[in-house]
């Protein structure tokens, strides 16, 4: 027959055995071990269990100290990927003002090809002046050879003689006056010759100085573009390492993100664990001093909406605001100003406080039976609680941001059922 604590019950007297006075060490022997073993046997599913309590509780401290370092090793990732992202800027701009320098020295080529062919036109003609200057040259020397010619087929006469043969005075004024004519007619006919030959010469001289000067700027022109171009080649290159950088930091730091995700769930789980042992525990054992509290769980109905504002973007598929693909949205956004208040949705214990992957600055609060938000983007300096802590509903919790992947303030809300991201809206509404 089992009693209850406290319950009466009539004794039967005729049933009663009397126990005679030898009868009594032997009585004691027996009742006193069993007496014992009764009352550690009744004790020991109380102290398992609180052994059980605290073991989990040392999960729960070795989960939070490997989600620490989890998030230490993902803050210095994101240190060097702000380094290379601040030297991809640098290395940018540094293209940006190659292609204006190219640009530039391009228009200047440009303008030298027109000087080019200007001054090729002008070459051409002076080419030209030049050949009638040598055409002119050429018909006096031809006239003067001729008149040599002519004075040497009239005999060897010299001028002296010419005038020597004349009849009287009148005449030899006369011969006087031709003989200068013809002396003065081949002075101008060198003269002229030595002066077409110094034409010559000089538009000679100008034209070797302006092909000098032309080619000489053309060679500097097209070595200033080949430096440009190879400087632009050493920063694309220097470009695509950074970003080649870039993205195996992004691999790693993806993976990191994976595990401390995984290790959020973990600490849900062994919270969920250990209020469950505690629970157990306290059925268990009648006093419950030095017991730990346990966790607040959700007992269903509506959330608290997180944040006042509108939803500017719902759960489900999307084309992302920054990638520009079409990917899926695992939450809800509300537009919200920049330190707006963020608020529980539903009393809890903060599983997850720091940065997290894309969202940014993160909060995640487990209300048990499987069941957590996220709460993303927060402001640098906006989280005001802390991991193991416990929350209710409506408790403000952060403030509205734009950290992680976020083109502006607003505050991202999921919501995490065993595991699996579903609608928040289902909860909200």
């Amino acid at each position: 027959m089992h009693l209850k604590q406290g319950a009466y019950c009539p004794l039967d007297r005729d049933k009663v055995k009397i126990i005679e006075p030898g009868e009594e060490k032997m009585a004691k022997k027996f009742l006193i071990p069993l007496a014992a073993t009764i009352l550690f046997t009744g004790l020991t599913p109380a102290v398992g269990q609180a052994d059980q309590v605290a073991n989990v509780q040392k999960e729960i401290e070795r989960i939070k100290k490997e989600s620490q370092a989890a998030k230490g090793k993902i803050g210095a990732i994101n240190q060097q990927i702000s380094s290379i992202q601040a030297q991809q800027q640098s290395t940018k701009e540094d293209i940006m003002s190659i292609d204006l320098k190219m640009n530039e020295t391009q228009a200047k080529i440009q303008e030298l090809d027109k000087k080019i062919e200007e001054t090729t036109a002008s070459l051409k003609e002076a080419a030209k002046q030049l050949q009638e200057a040598i055409t002119r040259v050429e018909k006096r020397d031809k006239l003067l050879k001729t008149r040599v010619s002519a004075i040497y087929e009239a005999g060897d006469i010299s001028y002296l003689e010419v005038l020597l043969g004349s009849q009287d005075f009148s005449d030899f004024l006369e011969r006087l006056d031709a003989v200068k004519s013809i002396v003065d007619q081949d002075v101008t006919i060198l003269e002229d010759n030595k002066r077409d030959r110094d034409i010559i010469a000089e538009k000679k001289k100008q034209i070797e100085e302006q092909l000098k000067s032309l080619k000489a700027m053309q060679a500097e022109a097209q070595q200033l573009a080949a430096q440009l171009d190879a400087q632009k080649q050493e920063r694309e290159r220097i470009l695509k390492e950074l970003q080649e950088q870039e993205g195996e930091l992004l691999e790693i730091k993806e993976e990191q993100e994976k595990a401390s995700l995984e290790l959020v769930n973990q600490l849900q789980a062994k919270i969920e664990e250990q209020r469950r042992a505690e629970e157990e525990r306290r059925r268990a054992s009648s006093s419950d001093a030095g017991s730990w509290n346990p966790p607040p769980v959700h007992s269903g109905g509506q959330f608290v909406q997180p944040v006042s504002g509108r939803i500017s973007s719902p759960f489900g598929y999307r084309i992302h605001p920054i990638l520009h693909t079409r990917k899926f949205h695992d939450g809800t956004d509300f537009a919200a100003p920049q330190g707006t208040p963020i608020y529980a949705a539903a009393e809890g214990v903060v599983a997850s406080a720091g940065y997290m992957n894309g969202y940014g600055n993160t909060v995640v609060i487990y209300h048990g039976n499987g069941l957590s938000t996220l709460y993303g983007h927060i402001r640098n300096g906006g989280i005001v609680v802390s991991e193991g802590q416990s929350v209710s509903a409506g408790q403000k919790i952060a403030e509205v941001g734009a950290t992680g992947r976020a083109t502006g303030p607003h505050l991202h809300f999921t919501v995490i059922k065993n595991g699996q991201k579903v609608d928040p809206m289902s909860y909200l509404r």
